[in-house]
């Protein structure tokens, strides 16, 4: 169902743009819709339908049966009908009608009530019309648009918008679509059916119109305007006001910047990664790249590797955003420069509708246009908001909330709708068909049954007919069974197992007993031939024999291969075959003519010849890649490093072999075994032999004041160290290969020969190493001061050392001392008091470490100073953390203090006059001084005075008067603000307000900087006279007159210029004055006057 979701009817209210409906015309019977089926049903060229009772088909003998499947297939020209295979009709259209109303028909497996039509879409799909009276369609509608466990008054101002609604397009086709409104056919509810029932009829008017009654899941809290969503007129029942109902459902988008990170990415071998990477946010760039296909590169592949930019801005005065943009940069496929590099694509667009950048990015994770907050940081694009669909005229959940707290449809549908009217648009049900009438008879036969194939081992006879359908199995006109097919047409009937051969003819009945033509089927030989017996085969035999199933096909297997034969009329068969060895495994089968294949048995040929003895072996190295020896003439040997087969060969007819192989590790075990028709023979196992000597050993330097020689070699050698020919030290190396001989001090200059011999006695080759002089580590260098302005560090050091500076264990910089010892090395200023270390070093080691302190040289920042007004008695501001803050009037200090650890700082000081000239000057523990602030004594401000405010009266739609100079103004009614404004700089004010009742109090307040003025308070004076009074006939033998007027008014009665009465009308107008009698023709005048002195014109009246 479609409840609640965003922007529910956009596409019918774009469709309609809130031009003039019709004027409401009261009907006296409901009206029909026909409804396209599209959304549930999409574009089929044949679909499935299925009365649940007997349909007729319009203009035609044609009847549909209940509880069968029909099918409905698009052709060139119309559609075809048709059951099972048999076509029942081919027409341009048709239309179909139930015998009873209340019986649905099922199309694609969903129900409808009503007529269908079956018509030809662009002459390719099938597409249904139903036809039905309008309240069972806001049936289907109603429960699709909202929950059905919803507040029945809740679901009748639904019921009530979406019947609207639908009668603004009364008498067209539509579709089932949000295009109008999600119909779900005979989906119905009771709740939901209660309050379509209960509001029978029932529409929203203006102006004696039907509106277009358009809703949103949620409003965010604020209802939108119809020409801020969608311009055009404004329309009094669509305002912008606050919803305190609306559960303000919230939402979040958020877009990365970063898609797909292109670093270290080679953009001319994009083939290599373009299938392996994609981008972060998929939803958002598949839209984008639906639309770049769309608008800039047709038929291309496109990756987007960065959204850096996307907003939206100016919001409506119902706080929708109007306008976005949006910055893509992207890669298409295959579009490549001069160098055949990927070109990456750069695209802005600006000033776009904030509806076509949101259908460019998510619609469904932004679910309105209510945007509350951007967040944007270097990684990301993140928006929340409010709300879900276009906040225009009823807000769903908000009338769920109001009908919970007690408020009935009525109430609500004017909350959302105000200045509108409900009225009822009919008041009798359209008549729906409840008799049955005389359904037409049945003399349509079944199709002849569809009957699966039957095998000589089978006992059910199975396949498919007509629906319900009676089905007859026979052989040659004898019953062999019977039995009824399922609602889906399907049947199994139990026979007894029949020949393979036989024909079985199967047909099929119907309720009306009409007999369908028969289905002939013949028995298939499925039975398998016996398992083959097979004769004893030896390893001298060149045959296989046994027997089978007479003339059937005998395949044997031996080994990988395969041979063949027939049996003959008695079943035996002779298969020849070459000499096998003993033990290989032979499997016999036998197929019938029908393709039916026995069991396969398998046996082992035996074996009449004796395995060989085990060979001999010659020795093997590691160095050798051929493997010698002898065995049993011509038999196979085989070679194997444990599981693993090296090699085989074949040994001569004198029984000599020789078998190549891959080199082997040195102590190896080798296992060698010989073959022949008559088994394997036992194994001989040789070891591989060391042949290989060892690397040259990597030995370390050695200088003049080492008593070892350390390196690397073979593990497990004997180390020897020699010089010329004189042996100075030997040791073992360990199972790593590491060695450490223990030497005499050796001459610098002296050549030592290092060499390895593993334990089978093979000698490397010697290495040479020349004993050095060993180097000693250089002085202290020495440090010229540092200070916190200092961009490099200067001294002096061993000549060539190289210089280190660090601050902690941080390594600020390094750098070599020249020729005669002198540095200059380039560091980043340091923080005053850091303590930098200095060391040398050259390849024998490092001086020792000589420290510096940073020295402090930088001057505090010059203080920021707060204003300082002529009632203040204290200096405020910031500078230096602990800096000495001096606040002086020339040369005299006449405050100081230090700053705190932020760097704030409080100076008291004694008042001083306006006007003056204060400097503030800050000085560190270094004595390092800030330049001077200066900030001049402001005379203090106060709260205005209260303002002067003229006049009003009820046609007043200003409130004037003066004021503070520059103070905002504020006024009220009513406790409420209406208006505000600014005092201009002559201190006058002219504020518009909407014009008031006479007596109403308008307040008027002052504010500035400092606070609000006493409140100025006026009443709305009345200058309106009342309208000329209503007076009844007044005759000679009258002695009152009475009449109308305004409520409470004073009435005069006059005679020229003469007073004869006078009295005061009631609180309802009504008025009777006592007068003396008066001659006929006497002309009478009459006023009214109301409490403010205001007179009406008079009235004249003659005496009768």
């Amino acid at each position: 169902m479609r409840k609640l979701t965003a922007f529910a009817l956009v596409l019918s209210v774009l469709l309609f743009q809130f031009t003039p409906l019709a004027s409401v015309k009261a009907e006296t019977v409901e009206p029909v819709v026909s409804v396209k089926l599209v959304n549930y049903l999409g574009d089929q060229h044949a679909i499935t339908i299925k009365p649940s009772y007997l349909y007729t088909i319009k203009n035609s003998d044609l009847v549909l049966k209940a509880n069968t499947e029909y099918t409905v297939t698009a052709t060139t020209q119309g559609v075809t009908l048709k059951q099972g295979s048999t076509v029942l009709g081919d027409f341009t259209s048709f239309e179909i009608t139930p015998s009873l109303y209340k019986n649905p028909i099922s199309i694609n497996g969903r129900q409808y009530l009503g007529d269908v039509a079956f018509t030809n879409e662009k002459g390719t799909y099938v597409r249904p019309v139903n036809t039905l009276p309008i309240e069972d369609y806001l049936k289907g509608v109603v429960p699709n648009e909202v929950y059905t466990s919803w507040n029945l008054q809740a679901l009748k101002t639904q019921a009530v918008a979406a019947r609207t609604y639908a009668m603004s397009y009364a008498g067209k086709v539509i579709n089932d679509t949000v295009s109008y409104q999600v119909y779900g056919g005979y989906t119905w509810y009771d709740s939901t059916n209660k309050a379509v029932d209960e509001t029978f009829g029932q529409v929203v008017t203006y102006n004696n119109k039907l509106i277009n009654a358009v809703f949103s899941s949620s409003n965010g809290g604020r209802t939108e305007s119809n020409s801020n969503a969608w311009g055009g007129t404004q329309l009094s029942y669509f305002p912008v006001k606050e919803d305190p109902y609306d559960k303000q459902t919230p939402w979040t988008l958020a877009i990365q910047k970063t898609q797909i990170d292109l670093t270290g990415k080679d953009l001319a071998n994009y083939s290599a990664w373009w299938n392996t990477v994609s981008e972060k946010d998929k939803t958002v760039t598949d839209n984008l790249k639906s639309w770049l296909v769309a608008n800039k590169h047709p038929g291309k592949t496109i990756k987007i590797t960065s959204i850096p930019k996307v907003s939206f801005y100016a919001p409506s005065s119902g706080g929708r955003v109007t306008k976005g943009a949006i910055t893509v940069d992207y890669l298409v496929k295959g579009d490549v420069d001069s160098s055949q590099k990927l070109v990456v694509h750069h695209l802005e667009l600006t000033d776009l509708t904030s509806t076509k950048l949101k259908s460019m990015l998510n619609s469904r994770a932004m679910l309105s246009l209510l945007v509350t907050e951007t967040n944007e940081t270097s990684t990301s694009t993140t928006f929340n908001g409010k709300g879900n669909g276009h906040g225009v005229g009823m807000s769903q959940y908000g009338a769920q909330k109001m009908a919970s707290v007690g408020k009935d449809y009525r109430e609500i549908l004017d909350f959302y709708y105000p200045t509108t009217t409900l009225l009822s648009f009919y008041t009798t049900k359209y008549p729906r068909k409840e008799q049955e009438q005389e359904a037409p008879k049945d003399t349509v036969a079944p199709d002849a049954p569809s009957v699966n194939a039957l095998g000589d081992n089978e006992t059910s006879l199975t396949g498919v007919t007509e629906p319900n359908a009676s089905v007859i199995a026979k052989v040659e006109n004898e019953v062999i069974g019977t039995g009824l097919a399922d609602e889906a047409g399907k049947f199994a009937i139990t026979i007894a197992k029949q020949p393979a051969d036989t024909k079985v003819s199967v047909t099929s009945k119907d309720a009306a007993e009409n007999e369908s033509t028969a289905t002939v089927v013949t028995v298939t030989d499925q039975t398998p031939p016996s398992v083959p017996i097979v004769d004893e085969v030896s390893d001298q035999d060149t045959t296989v024999t046994g027997v089978t199933e007479a003339n059937a096909a005998v395949t044997v297997k031996a080994g990988d291969a395969t041979f063949s034969a027939v049996a003959d009329g008695n079943g035996t068969f002779t298969a020849s075959i070459p000499v096998q060895i003993g033990g290989t495994t032979i499997a016999v089968s036998a197929k019938d003519k029908a393709g039916n294949e026995s069991q396969a048995p398998s046996f082992a040929v035996k074996s009449t010849l004796k395995a060989p003895l085990a060979p001999k072996v010659n020795a093997v190295s590691d160095q050798d890649t051929m493997l010698k020896g002898t065995a049993e003439a011509n038999a196979t040997v085989i070679v194997k490093n444990g599981s693993l087969q090296l090699a085989a060969g074949n040994a001569d007819a004198k029984g000599n072999y020789s078998i190549s192989i891959a080199k082997q590790k040195a102590g190896s075990t080798l296992s060698v075994t010989a073959q022949n028709a008559g088994g394997t023979s036992s194994a001989t196992a040789v070891t591989v032999q060391d042949k290989t000597a060892p690397a040259a050993p990597k030995v370390n330097a050695v200088s003049d004041q080492d008593t070892k020689v350390t390196g690397t070699a073979e593990a497990n050698a004997t180390v020897t160290v020699k010089v010329g020919t004189t042996t100075v030290g030997t040791a073992k190396a360990g199972a790593n290969g590491a060695f450490s001989v223990a030497i005499s001090l050796q001459k610098a200059n002296t050549k030592l020969s290092v060499q390895a011999k593993d334990a089978a006695g093979n000698n490397s080759s010697a290495s040479t190493v020349i004993v050095t002089a060993k180097q000693k580590a250089p002085v202290k260098p020495t440090v010229n001061e540092v200070s916190d302005r200092s961009t490099a560090v200067t001294g002096t050091a061993e000549a060539n050392a190289t210089v280190i500076i660090k601050n902690g264990s941080l390594q600020l910089a390094a750098g070599k001392a020249d020729a005669k010892g002198t540095y200059s090395i380039s560091i980043a200023k340091q923080k005053a008091g850091s303590k930098l270390s200095v060391t040398a070093g050259n390849t024998a080691g490092v001086s020792p470490v000589v420290t510096v302190t940073v020295q402090d040289k930088t001057a505090p920042v010059t203080p920021k100073v707060n204003a300082v007004s002529n009632q203040d008695t204290v200096v405020t501001g910031s500078t230096e953390a602990g800096a000495e803050v001096h606040v002086k009037i020339d040369k005299k200090v006449i405050g100081k203090g230090n700053a705190k650890s932020d760097g704030t700082f409080s100076i008291t000081i004694p008042k001083q006059p306006a006007s003056t000239k204060l400097a503030v000057i800050a000085k560190d523990a270094a004595n390092n001084y800030s330049s001077n602030t200066f900030v001049t004594v402001s005379a203090a401000q106060t709260k205005p005075a209260l303002p002067t405010v003229n006049t009003l009266t009820e046609k007043s739609t200003a409130v004037t008067g003066t004021g503070e100079k520059n103070a905002s103004i504020y006024i009220k009614a009513g406790g409420k603000i209406i208006a505000s404004g600014k005092i201009n700089g002559n201190g006058k004010f002219s504020v518009k307000i909407p014009a008031q009742k006479a007596g109403t109090e308008v307040t008027a307040v002052l504010q500035n900087k400092v606070g609000y003025s006493p409140y100025k308070i006026v009443k709305v004076q009345d200058t309106t006279p009342p309208a000329p009074p209503a007076v009844n006939a007044v005759t000679s033998l009258s002695t009152f007159i009475s009449g109308k007027t305004e409520a409470n008014a004073v009435i005069t009665i006059k005679s020229g210029t003469k007073l004869i009465a006078s009295g005061k009308a009631d609180g309802k107008g009504q008025f009777k004055v006592t007068i003396p009698k008066q001659k006929s023709g006497v002309k009478l005048a009459v006023t009214a006057k109301d409490a403010a002195g205001n007179t009406s014109s008079a009235v004249n009246i003659n005496v009768k």
